[in-house]
Formats: structure tokens, sequence, C-alpha cells
């Protein structure tokens, strides 16, 4: 693999390094190093990332940098010494070089967003509030945008069916708390800061190790819909046995009873056969929304797509052999079935 030399920044300065860039083997070595550590956490975020490797100069000093997008390398500056420190050892752990103090960390390619960003926010979130309990920034300089990533860290969990529990909408909040709880010391905030962020991280973790097969969309605004979204998002992440896959029926039901409940209005949405539907009744409740809201012939796909969903849902929910594929489908349709509707009242767009 071709060697490059040049000068690079890090805490000592500008330094000659020659270096090598990364393959993926090199990159799944140095995930595979951080796992046996139980550091899935470190792992996980080297899933996005590119990095060079070599020597300083004429030593066998090891020079490690790391190119990675938006938030992922704010996330890897955001890291305590020794978390950046581990994941250089990592990058070398399959070399005869000594691990540098320091890491260079690069901004790389184009920012992501969405739900891949949900574990660098946490750990970004985690480590300002850390930072600003224990003097290593000003809430004055950050707050706004501390107050910016909890509101899209409340919504991107509640859609991914993770338990985020930080109160503190902002950092003043997080001041007069450990104010009032008499936390005089750094350690009493570091480890509070720690447990509340420790069962989210986790879960976002295991969401990078194990991605659903189902896209996951933007919330829809209806509460009830993009909770029992998340819930089954959340089932299907962890089910693994058939009456699992049969319950993730029973839930995408309760998506589309909450659905057709969101938008059925009784006396101006009525069913292609006059029935009027009952509180749970799905498929005419949507059937006569879409109806009313696309009416004619130009719009019956839209209308059996509705329909597909309920019955994929009620079919799966009795099937004694249920399967991982059908259940992964059953939320897709849902999913999908969620999605059009959405559009069709102007949610989404």
């Amino acid at each position: 693999m071709a060697q490059k030399c040049e000068c690079i920044s890090c805490g000592y300065g500008s330094l000659h390094a020659c270096l090598r860039a990364d393959s993926a083997s090199d990159r799944e070595t140095a995930r595979a190093y951080l796992d046996s550590l139980r550091r899935g956490d470190l792992s996980a975020l080297l899933l996005h990332v590119r990095f060079e490797y070599g020597t300083l100069g004429v030593s066998n000093e090891g020079a490690v940098v790391v190119k990675a997008p938006q938030p992922f390398v704010e996330a890897l500056s955001a890291l305590p010494e020794r978390d950046r420190k581990r994941i250089a050892e990592a990058v070398l752990s399959r070399r005869d070089l000594r691990v540098p103090e320091v890491i260079v960390l690069k901004k790389w390619g184009d920012p992501l967003d969405g739900p891949a960003t949900l574990l660098p926010d946490l750990i970004i979130h985690r480590e300002m509030m850390i930072a600003v309990a224990t003097g290593g920034q000003s809430i004055q300089d950050v707050d706004d945008y501390y107050s910016a990533r909890q509101a899209r860290l409340v919504e991107g969990c509640a859609a991914a069916g993770i338990k985020y529990e930080n109160p503190h909408d902002s950092l003043w909040d997080w001041y007069n708390h450990w104010k009032t709880e008499g936390w005089g010391t750094y350690g009493e905030r570091r480890e509070y800061v720690r447990k509340l962020f420790a069962g989210p991280v986790t879960a976002a973790v295991a969401r990078v190790n194990s991605p659903s097969p189902v896209t996951e969309r933007e919330p829809t605004g209806w509460e009830r819909v993009d909770r029992s979204l998340a819930k089954v998002r959340q089932q299907f992440s962890m089910a693994a046995a058939e009456e699992d896959w049969q319950a993730i029926g029973l839930v995408c039901r309760e998506v589309l009873i909450s659905l057709g409940q969101a938008v059925y209005i009784e006396g101006l949405h009525e069913s292609a056969d006059g029935v009027k539907p009952s509180a749970t009744d799905a498929k005419r409740m949507l059937e006569a929304y879409v109806r009313h809201e696309l009416p004619g012939e130009g719009y019956k796909e839209v209308r059996a797509h509705a329909r597909a969903a309920v019955d994929l849902a009620v079919h799966l929910q009795h099937r004694r052999t249920a399967t991982r594929r059908l259940a992964a489908l059953c939320l897709e349709a849902t999913s999908s079935a969620v999605a059009v509707v959405a559009i069709i009242a102007g949610r989404n767009l």
C-alpha cells in the first residue's frame, strides 16, 4: 500500500510523519480489538471513519490520523484522552509501533444526519455535561448547542425506541440540579452523568451492531403512532423466537389502529361499503380517510396499500410459523403505510 510523508499537527505541534491509508480489514481489526475490551461504544464510532497510520520521523513512535464526518469527528474529539489513546491502540494493534499519546482528528466527507447520528450525539452530549460540571467548558459558550441537541435526542431516541431520561433541557438546568443535590465534587457529577447515559449509549451501540432491515422514517408528529412504531422497532431488534415475531404483527396492528384514529373523522370520512368503522377497524378508517382525500380510480392503489398493510399485520399475528423475514415485511409495510398517510396529511412535506 502506498505511503505518504507529510507534516501533521498534534498536541506537540507540527511533526513529520510517514503514513499509510487503512483498508477494510484494518478497520475491522481495530473494531474487533475494541470489542474484545468490551468497548463497543468506541468500536461503533469507528464504523464511519477512515484512518492513516505510520511513524513519526525516523523513530518507532506511531502516528495515527483519524478522519470522520460530522458529528463523528466531534464525538471523537469530545472523548477523554484515555479513550482516544485506546483507539490509537486499536489502530496499531497489529503493528510493531509505539502507541502515540495523542491521535490527530480531521473532518472528512459530508456530514451525516438521521438515526446514524444518535450514538455520536449521545456521546457529545454526555461529555459536554461532564465538561461544564468539571470546569472544562463554560455554560455560556455551549448552552445553545446543548439545547438544540437535547431536542434532537429526545425526538430521535423516541423514534428509535431508546429509553432516554435526561431531564435537563439546558445546561443551566443541569447546573441547578447539581447545586440542589449538593454535589460538591467532580466525581459525584461525573458518576451521575455516566449513569444517565449508560442505557441510551448501550442501546445505540446495539442498533449499530444489529441494524434493522427496515428503513427508519421521520416522526409524523402523531404521538401515539410514533410511540407505537418506536416500540415495534425495539421489539424487532430484540426478537429471537416465533412468538416474538408473532408479537410484531400485534404491535403493527396497534400502530395502524392509532394511525386510523389520528386521521379518521366520523361523519366526514365514509367507508366504501357504508359500514361505520369501529374504534379498532384500522382498515375501514384508513380506507375512508384516503378515499375522501384522494377519491376516484386514480388513487385506488394508494387505498389498497393501506389495506394490504393491515392484512399483513393481522396475517402475521395469527401465524404459528412466523419468521424474522415476515416480521420485517410486516414492519416495513406498516412503516410505509404510516409514511403514505402522513404525506397525504401534509405531515412530512
